[in-house]
């Protein structure tokens, strides 16, 4: 068995060549240099690969990036070991080589579940950037119009209920888990926000009419949704090249569609942007399923699975509020002239309240 680096020092030429076998055909790495990211990952750490081969080939990357486990330990043991990640997005890479939706291409993963290790070896997307936090409302459309081509693919598809490592939307233990802590963590919202009451609410009502709420969620149309959407999780072309892609599939849900849309929309978007825009954002949304063969599936029915997404999206980073020290996202905001409460809290709070999610879930 390949051993899991845990260092850059351990992605060696040896090792390469292992792990890129199957890729590698008569061919063979000759050179490698490694070194570790900068910008360290929230949920894992991120090394940078130069490689060199033995004879040129320009289907093999000379710059690959790879993910391999935190050495924070707080994150093993509060949210990787809490939630299976690192075996949702090894899995994910394995099992979805072409999912609906552009992502990395993956040469090689592994993950040990009793140690909790993995690596993903992936191809560099440079020259495509992420923008983090300072995503701009025509990259938020772009990424909301490569959502129809994805959720299509999977419309209720049946291989979906298959995949025990994705986080299906009838998994009673992993959401009352999940609202459980979301509802606990208002201490930690009330510390950091001048006005979560909303939020707070919302949660509580979830987590105390846990049955109620998902047997909503159990009778919706369903799909393969990334769980995480938002302006981190993306790269995007700049004047040099690249291409839209997808990154962090630590989190894949079976669920409603609208959730990827509510994260990206209420997360990333200017709250005054998005209720310029949200009502013709959310129509074309349809337009474009319906276009892709997705049937009987209303405006309506929509709304609906978009207020559901807002609660899931506030219910995320009600968790992360608790779990993750906000200096980080203080600090990396900062560093781009935002707000990092508007960012993380206020705006999707602002559309929760005027969508009337609290309302939506009594009704329910």
């Amino acid at each position: 068995m390949l051993a899991i680096p845990v260092f850059a020092d351990d992605f060696t030429v040896d090792w390469l060549n292992k792990a890129m076998a199957d890729h590698l055909g008569s061919n063979r790495v000759v050179s490698c240099h490694a070194r570790e990211s900068d910008i360290p990952g929230q949920t894992a750490e991120i090394v940078l690969l130069e490689v060199g081969y033995e004879k040129p080939d320009r289907n093999l990357p000379e710059r690959m990036v790879a993910k391999i486990t935190s050495r924070n330990p707080l994150i093993l043991e509060q949210v990787i070991a809490n939630y299976d990640q690192y075996r949702r997005e090894t899995s994910f890479y394995r099992e979805f080589p072409d999912c609906g939706i552009p992502v990395p291409h993956c040469l090689y993963s592994d993950h040990d579940p009793v140690k909790q290790e993995m690596v993903i070896l992936m191809t560099d997307l440079a020259p495509s950037l992420s923008p983090s936090w300072a995503i701009s409302p025509d990259q938020v459309r772009l990424a909301l119009s490569n959502l129809p081509s994805f959720h299509a693919k999977w419309w209720n598809d049946v291989a979906l209920r298959k995949k025990a490592w994705m986080v299906q939307f009838d998994d009673r233990d992993f959401f009352a888990a999940a609202t459980g802590a979301a509802s606990a963590a208002a201490d930690a919202l009330d510390t950091l926000y001048e006005a979560p009451d909303l939020t707070k609410e919302v949660m509580s009502y979830f987590a105390n009419n846990l049955d109620k709420v998902m047997g909503f969620t159990i009778s919706r149309a369903y799909t393969f949704v990334h769980g995480d959407y938002h302006a981190k999780q993306m790269f995007f072309p700049t004047q040099q090249g690249g291409k839209f892609a997808v990154i962090d599939w630590q989190f894949p849900f079976v669920a409603q569609g609208a959730w990827d849309f509510a994260r990206m929309l209420g997360m990333c978007m200017p709250a005054d942007v998005r209720r310029a825009e949200e009502q013709a954002l959310l129509g074309e949304y349809l337009s474009s399923l319906e276009s892709l063969g997705v049937e009987n599936y209303s405006r309506a029915d929509l709304e609906n699975d978009y207020r559901m997404g807002l609660i899931v999206s506030q219910l995320i980073m009600s968790i992360a509020a608790a779990d993750t020290d906000p200096a980080l996202f203080e600090k990396e905001c900062g560093e781009l002239g935002l707000d990092w409460k508007e960012v993380t809290f206020n705006r999707t709070q602002y559309a929760m309240e005027e969508w009337d999610v609290l309302g939506f879930l009594k009704s329910l």
